[in-house]
């Protein structure tokens, strides 16, 4: 009676949810339920002692709580490994199945939403974004001060060189308050009023002729894919680019702990990390792991959790070359590895970090952790992702890329599996 009374609570914990309403252990996948009863078990063998003992002494060196690495050696996920806790309260310890603010890899993903919406003709990168003939052309968005925004395309925004500057000098979605206050509105801003601040500004750069890394820009672009689609941006990502790939647990982080979706960690940041005004602008010391980021303003440049290995199968997806799931044509993909014009800082890329002998890089970084993914489909690829800020900032992921470039040759037989059928 006892077995038949645990078979049958099993069974109701296996029913079928829609993909907005699961919680941890239901299956919303073929294999989901196996993934949380094998855990980190498929990672753990002796073929992976060397490269687990230098991963739990990199996790001591830089005091990080959580962390989880997703491995694939020519197209296969054949390592899968979370360390360190999930909580600090519970202790959970972290598993391949949790998911990470992903932070600026979301650029990747927004930018092959774009790649997309122009393969089947909703905009081409060359569309100009603001005025009358501009995607963006609504009064919401504001009037136009700088004559130069009416040149701002579609391809400047991808390349981070859409000519932005403000009286704040520096990055609008990191200082929701202050363009509350300037725009005289109630914090925060939405995106369309923060767009509104940016527009009315002076002395912008010819856009096309200088590169300034800029979250505010990916965020347009979020924009942009709305207005073409007519849908809201998270949704039309995960049916235009996640779904397709089986990927159906991805979705777009919050800012508060209470808000926390059912497979998330939890964040912390460096314990020297300074302190920031809360988004809402009810407090000038909050920490940055949470009131202190507001994470929903970074959308489109950075507010997508994932677990490594759902990072992994997307940027595999983002790469040519044959494979069983595609989203993009080859000759998208090309695009938006091929270097452009080269700025002070070197060739720029459409979504891509950088791309070089090794492979395909994007990285992100928020104080409450890091994201580092490398793609090579002919050899090894890799998604690091943490869950706590270190005094490094956003160099820490030179660290990551050390660590993996000196302890990956080391392990002399990939098993010849593919964990990809399991881990969602």
């Amino acid at each position: 009676m006892l077995v038949f009374l645990l078979v049958s609570i099993f069974t109701l914990r296996c029913t079928r949810p829609s993909p907005q309403s699961f919680s941890p252990g239901e299956h919303i996948g073929p294999d989901l339920n196996a993934v949380f009863r094998s855990g980190n078990s498929y990672s753990s063998g002796p073929e992976f002692s060397l490269l687990n003992q230098s991963m739990d002494y990199f996790m001591e060196k830089w005091d990080l709580g959580g962390a989880s690495l997703a491995i694939a050696y020519q197209g296969r996920l054949v390592y899968a490994k979370g360390f360190g806790i999930s909580n600090n309260q519970t202790q959970e310890p972290v598993q391949p199945y949790h998911q990470f603010r992903i932070a600026s890899v979301s650029k990747l993903i927004t930018a092959a939403g774009i790649m997309k919406a122009r393969e089947i003709g909703l905009l081409d990168l060359d569309q100009v974004v603001f005025g009358p003939q501009g995607i963006l052309c609504e009064p919401k968005y504001g009037t136009i001060r700088d004559p130069l925004a009416y040149q701002i395309r579609i391809l400047h925004l991808l390349q981070h060189t859409g000519g932005w500057r403000n009286v704040l000098r520096r990055d609008p979605m990191f200082a929701p308050v202050a363009v509350a206050q300037v725009m005289q509105v109630d914090a925060p801003p939405s995106l369309p009023t923060t767009i509104r601040f940016m527009l009315d500004q002076r002395g912008l750069f010819e856009p096309g002729t200088f590169y300034d890394y800029s979250n505010f820009g990916y965020c347009v672009l979020g924009e942009v894919l709305q207005q073409v689609y007519g849908k809201p941006y998270e949704q039309l990502i995960q049916e235009q680019v996640l779904h397709p790939l089986g990927l159906h647990r991805m979705r777009l982080g919050q800012s508060l702990p209470s808000q926390k979706a059912p497979w998330e960690v939890s964040y912390y940041t460096h314990p020297q990390e300074r302190l920031n005004v809360s988004f809402r602008g009810t407090s000038d010391s909050v920490s940055r792991a949470y009131e202190g980021t507001y994470l929903e303003g970074l959308g489109a440049a950075g507010a997508w959790i994932a677990s490594p290995s759902e990072i992994l199968k997307l940027g595999l997806a983002l790469v040519p070359g044959e494979k069983p799931e595609t989203i993009l044509q080859d000759s998208s993909l090309i695009e938006m590895q091929a270097p452009n014009p080269q700025d002070s800082i070197g060739p720029l890329f459409l979504g891509w970090k950088r791309v070089d002998e090794e492979g395909c890089w994007r990285s992100g970084s928020l104080a409450s952790g890091n994201a580092l993914l490398l793609v090579n489909p002919e050899g090894l690829s890799w998604c690091f992702l943490s869950n706590t800020g270190t005094w490094r900032g956003p160099y820490f992921i030179y660290e990551v890329a050390g660590l993996l470039r000196r302890t990956l040759p080391k392990v002399n037989n990939w098993p010849d599996r593919d964990l990809f059928e399991i881990y969602p």
